[in-house]
């Protein structure tokens, strides 16, 4: 006889949690949770609910997980972290948090769509970078995430990366004995980890290591033999360099996953911060000047969105995509070696760079390679944090590491959390100055809500 499993949520039924919200579909499941999909009703949005299962006790230890990472998160703040909207508990005493929907899939999920699994330099750097991004933040708030995978990253369509399920984080001033033994994925554990030895940042970046090491070369730097687990690997075998499968792979990504894949944490960066330094600094030569641009063009490119989607994302930046993005992948890369290396060209290629040192600058919309004649700068301080987005172009996220070029002129400047009030500013950008804009962003509240 087979047994009927536990029943879920009422697809249609209505939870209060200080708002109404109306159940949707099943949207996944885990060991611990089960996820739907819901509309809050004020403010009106698409949000998930994620419900610790029936068959799950809430004061048992794997109930207490599902306690903890609700605790965690709600105490997050970041644009590269799904937010936590509400708490609550069902009729029958089941716990749930109300948390931001992401309309995308798994990091997994988009990596085995592209070649070979295998992703550009500057895509898998930029996944890299908002997922280091948000280490940083929960690091510098005594956390420890404990699995890192790209199972555990979400991907929109809009270009936006979060890292998401917290079940196995730990703060690490926690004084409560760790009962559940090694914990986390085993092909993507640190070797301190492995041994079950107490775990602090440096373990995180290792994990992350695995998946940069991943999305660049489309396999992990330690797999499963039959003759050696992959956690025996992890804890004493070395790797194969990645640039030992891609030799056009740029050396500072190489020393970028040397860094963190030490087997000694004490040699592994001492930082998120400093590991986002250098993802940054790489981007930068690379000549990507909007992340969530780049991120969704090369979607377009695999056809995991369409030019209607990247359009509805992007606006007026996805207007000259249609048809041409090879051409202008050749363009931007070959702006950023002009702005970074400063490469001198020869022939009419020449001439015509050097009539435009000489030429007066026109005003044109939204950001320009960095180093190009005549631009100025802008930067963005925005609390808690907002997109960017210069004449209808979204740009970046807050916190940046470096300024936005643009040409000299006005621009219209409009700063966006989707929790918050959007800031619109028109500013006057003049030639090799720099403009700042320091803001904290109201609330929304009510039936307000960033458009």
């Amino acid at each position: 006889m087979t047994r009927a499993p536990a029943p879920g949520p009422r697809t249609g039924s209505a939870l209060r949690a200080g708002h109404e919200l109306g159940l949707g579909d099943k949207i996944g499941e885990g060991t611990l949770a089960e996820v739907y999909r819901a509309t809050m009703t004020a403010p009106r949005r698409e949000v998930a609910v994620k419900f610790l299962k029936a068959s799950v006790a809430p004061g048992s230890q794997l109930g207490q997980r599902f306690s903890r990472e609700a605790t965690l998160l709600a105490g997050f703040t970041h644009q590269n972290i799904p937010q936590v909207f509400a708490q609550g508990q069902t009729d029958d005493g089941r716990p749930y948090l109300v948390m931001e929907f992401v309309d995308g899939w798994t990091l997994q999920d988009v990596r085995l769509q592209a070649p070979d699994g295998q992703l550009p330099a500057d895509v898998a750097s930029i996944f890299a970078l908002k997922i280091a991004r948000a280490l940083e933040h929960i690091h510098l708030r005594g956390v420890v995430h404990r699995d890192i995978k790209p199972g555990n990253v979400l991907v929109s369509r809009r270009g936006d990366v979060k890292l998401a399920d917290f079940g196995l984080a730990r703060v690490l001033d926690d004084p409560t004995p760790e009962t559940l033994g090694v914990v986390g994925t085993p092909a993507y554990m640190s070797p301190e980890q492995v041994l079950g030895d107490r775990l602090d940042d440096a373990s995180d970046v290792f994990s992350f290591g695995i998946v940069f090491y991943e999305l660049l070369t489309g396999r992990r730097p330690f797999e499963e033999e039959p003759a050696r687990t992959v956690m025996q690997k992890i804890r004493l075998d070395r790797y194969t360099t990645a640039r030992s499968i891609l030799p056009n792979l740029p050396g500072m990504l190489e020393r970028i996953l040397a860094r963190c894949l030490e087997k000694n944490p004490a040699h592994r960066y001492p930082s998120t911060g400093r590991l986002c330094d250098d993802l940054t600094e790489f981007l930068a030569r690379a000549g990507v000047i909007s992340h969530e641009a780049r991120l969704v063009g090369w979607m377009r490119e695999i056809a995991l969105v369409d030019d209607d989607e990247a359009r509805t994302a992007l606006g007026p930046m996805a207007q000259g995509w249609t048809g041409t993005s090879q051409r202008f992948r050749l363009r931007r890369a070959f702006a950023g070696q002009l702005a970074v290396l400063g490469l001198g060209l020869v022939g009419a290629a020449g001439v015509e760079l050097a009539a435009a040192r000489h030429a007066t600058p026109a005003t044109v919309l939204g950001p320009r390679p960095s180093g190009a004649p005549g631009v100025g700068y802008l930067r963005v301080l925005a609390r808690p944090w907002a997109e960017i987005t210069v004449d209808g172009m979204l740009v970046d996220t807050t916190p940046l590491a470096r300024a936005i070029p643009l040409s000299p002129g006005s621009h219209f400047v409009r700063l966006r959390n989707p929790s918050c009030i959007p800031e619109d500013r028109t500013i006057t950008v003049v030639p090799d100055g720099t403009l700042w804009i320091d803001v904290d962003l109201a609330p929304a509240s009510g039936g307000e809500r960033a458009p």
